[in-house]
């Protein structure tokens, strides 16, 4: 594994080969120094080749293809069942977020890293590209896939926001169609982040408040604008767009030293905000077979051709308010 650095006027930030991952990121605003991505707090000191790779250095934003891991899920409503009992497929979101990717081009300001896929995969190779936005508190990535043959695959982009140190100052914005619960927490639908079900309520999610060791997983879907996320304590915050033509869900995943086992041992704190094409992490079977989200008119897959690369931007710009 090899890291590189980024620096320019309004921020430095550094990029693992393994998984391409953005490890960490700060960000320099009139309000003072400002980093808004989650760390683990093992970076660095994990080897384990058994665990994914984006595991063992998990920092700010990383790729998924084919995203999701296809686990198993122990209770799920009827209208779920064909998530099944099989086995995980493959690496946690595949090899993108597993292999170590080359350096193909690397400047003070900006990586492009680059990974072959295994023959027997339909997708051939993907790069992606990590810049910084000259005189702005912004970063751009350019994620690209090369096909070997047309396919249907679930994708997903996978920043992770750092969560603040008291519950409830942490601000949430976002325009969607519909969300969704997790099936393994029961599936039901809400109209906004301010009214999730929960056991025991509605959960207003636009301030995220949830108590230390529980965890949350929704996908908003139909997605009609960025996600905007304010560090109300901090005067700061950053907001995430992307190409929701191509990824037009948000799935939203929460834990507060919630995952107990190595390497996380009850230690990591971190909210995902992930652009998808996908059925949560349900992986490729079901996010291309037919689902209760796709059922509603929104895509859980990507469409790629041979004919010409796919190619998905986003971006993270961080703000004073």
């Amino acid at each position: 594994m090899a890291e590189h650095h980024l620096h320019w006027s309004h921020g430095t930030a550094s990029v693992l080969t393994t998984a391409a991952m953005l490890a960490s990121c700060q960000f320099t605003l009139k309000s003072g120094p400002f980093s808004p991505f989650a760390r683990a707090p093992w970076l660095g000191q994990v080897q384990d080749a058994a665990l994914s790779g984006h595991l063992r250095v998990l920092g700010g934003d990383f790729v998924g293809l084919p995203f999701g891991k296809g686990r198993a899920a122990a209770q799920v409503p009827a209208e779920w069942q064909m998530i099944g009992t099989g086995q995980t497929e493959g690496p946690v979101h595949g090899p993108a977020a597993d292999q170590d990717w080359d350096t193909l081009d690397a400047t003070d300001t900006a990586i492009t890293l680059g990974l072959h896929f295994p023959a027997s995969s339909p997708v051939l190779r993907v790069e992606r590209r990590i810049a910084a936005q000259p005189n702005e508190s912004a970063i751009d990535f350019t994620f690209t896939i090369f096909a070997r043959q047309s396919a249907s695959l679930p994708v997903g982009l996978h920043p992770i926001l750092r969560l603040p140190d008291l519950p409830g100052r942490l601000h949430l914005s976002a325009d969607f169609d519909f969300g969704m619960v997790h099936p393994g927490y029961g599936g039901q639908i809400f109209p906004s982040l301010t009214a999730i079900p929960q056991p025991g309520g509605l959960l207003d999610l636009s301030q995220v408040r949830l108590s230390p060791a529980r965890e949350l997983n929704v996908q908003l879907c139909g997605m009609r604008g960025p996600l905007r996320a304010t560090y109300l304590d901090e005067g700061a915050g950053v907001e995430l767009d992307w190409n929701r033509t191509l990824l037009p869900s948000l799935q939203i995943w929460h834990t507060d030293r919630g995952i107990g086992g190595a390497p996380w041992h009850n230690a990591y704190r971190g909210l995902g905000v992930e652009p998808i094409a996908s059925a949560f992490d349900l992986g490729t079977r079901v996010s291309c077979g037919p689902n209760p989200i796709n059922a509603r008119g929104i895509a859980t897959a990507l469409q790629i051709d041979p004919a010409a690369p796919t190619v998905i931007t986003h971006s993270i710009r961080a703000f004073a308010p």
